[in-house]
């Protein structure tokens, strides 16, 4: 497979470059909410983005240094077609900017405590459905990047195109550290060292940037927590940007809301009444986020509430929800803070404490493995 990016449009705040490959042709294009001249480095690693390793070989119409040609074809596994100048990677001026990439979603939200003073959002536009994430996006003044990406097949080369509006913003920016709102999810559970594999995505480092991961010693739990304490008044408006009602991704977020805001006590109204979702969309043994999840719905429910989106849930994981105290749940897990920089990590540690986040205990840990234990009886686990 082949592709080359083609009369490429540079002018300020707009970029859109036509396309080739062996079985379409059409135009990707991103428009800056700010009125930037953005460098051709900083292009060819965001349509690089968009290229996964689907291609033997790319073209594109850009002059870029050879640093950045090395690093799109390590990444893309492609032999790169592009005009080279002499310039090496830009530097950064500061030792300490910040950039969130920001959804408005609650883990991303649990991120904003975290950043230093005069940290910045980036976020991308990508419209249709995802119009409902704008209203939040807006609340909090970030560097928007519209895109007509999903009117391609590129989202299913690789996740990476998730990163474009920090790339194309870094020397704006002049962005040291980049900054997901991402969690502890399945492949961390199911691999206990999944963490000490984490590294920087090899096309942010291209772009001379390092990420902090920051919300990776949370679950779901951790962050709605974080959010409930930092931004109790933008809660609602969150949920309503991150998913549809009766979708299962909604009807468990506003699930694990509403307990947390009945186990903390807490004054916040959600405007919407929870609704069930239109089927239930798993298995016990389909998910293993899912079914780790089911243990705090049924600590904190019931088992009918877990059911409602799994079926055929053992009788022996609700006793193990009942005996166990689930505390792991919405504390942190320690091991992430070796990537946290120095600099940072006493703030984080006790920004942590201010928003009463604790640390896994011992017994946390025991809790923890018995739940892994149990499902690794219909999971691999490593």
């Amino acid at each position: 497979m082949h592709i080359t990016f083609e009369n490429i449009t540079k002018i300020p705040g707009y970029i859109k470059a036509e396309y080739q490959d062996d079985l379409t042709s059409h135009y990707i294009e991103f428009e800056l909410n700010t009125p930037l001249i953005v460098r051709d480095d900083l292009i060819a690693l965001s349509l690089a983005t968009l290229c996964g390793a689907k291609y033997q070989s790319i073209k594109m119409e850009l002059t870029v240094s050879e640093i950045t040609k090395t690093y799109i074809e390590t990444f893309t596994k492609a032999k790169l077609d592009i005009k080279l100048n002499n310039y090496s990677m830009v530097i950064t001026k500061s030792k300490n900017n910040h950039v969130l990439n920001f959804s408005g979603g609650f883990d991303s939200m649990a991120a904003l405590p975290f950043l230093p003073n005069n940290s910045s959002l980036v976020s991308m536009d990508f419209g249709g459905s995802f119009t409902r994430e704008m209203q939040m996006i807006h609340k909090f003044n970030s560097h928007t990047v519209k895109t007509n990406i999903l009117e391609t097949d590129f989202r299913k080369n690789s996740w990476l195109f998730m990163t474009i509006a920090s790339i194309l913003y870094k020397d704006y920016l002049d962005t040291s550290y980049n900054v997901f709102g991402s969690i502890i999810n399945a492949a961390f559970m199911q691999n206990s060292n999944f963490i000490n594999k984490f590294s920087t995505p090899y096309l942010i480092q291209g772009a001379n940037m390092t990420n902090i991961p920051y919300t990776l010693s949370l679950s779901e739990i951790g962050t709605i927590k974080i959010g409930c304490q930092s931004y109790p008044e933008l809660m609602d408006d969150s949920l309503k940007s991150l998913a549809n009602p009766k979708e299962e991704k909604r009807f468990r977020k506003q699930l694990l809301l509403e307990i947390e805001i009945e186990r903390s006590g807490l004054d916040i109204n959600l405007t919407d009444t929870l609704e069930k979702p239109y089927k239930q969309y798993f298995n016990w043994g389909d998910s293993f986020l899912v079914d780790h999840l089911a243990f705090y719905i049924m600590k904190y429910r019931d088992y009918d509430t877990a059911s409602l989106t799994i079926k055929n849930i053992p009788e022996e994981a609700y006793k193990l929800s009942q005996e166990l105290n689930l505390n792991f749940y919405d504390r942190y897990y320690t091991d992430v803070l070796k990537y946290i920089p120095k600099v940072f990590r006493s703030s984080y540690v006790s920004k942590m404490g201010e928003l009463g986040i604790l640390p896994f205990e011992e017994n946390d840990w025991k809790e923890y493995r018995q739940v892994i234990q149990y499902l690794s009886n219909f999971y691999a686990v490593k």
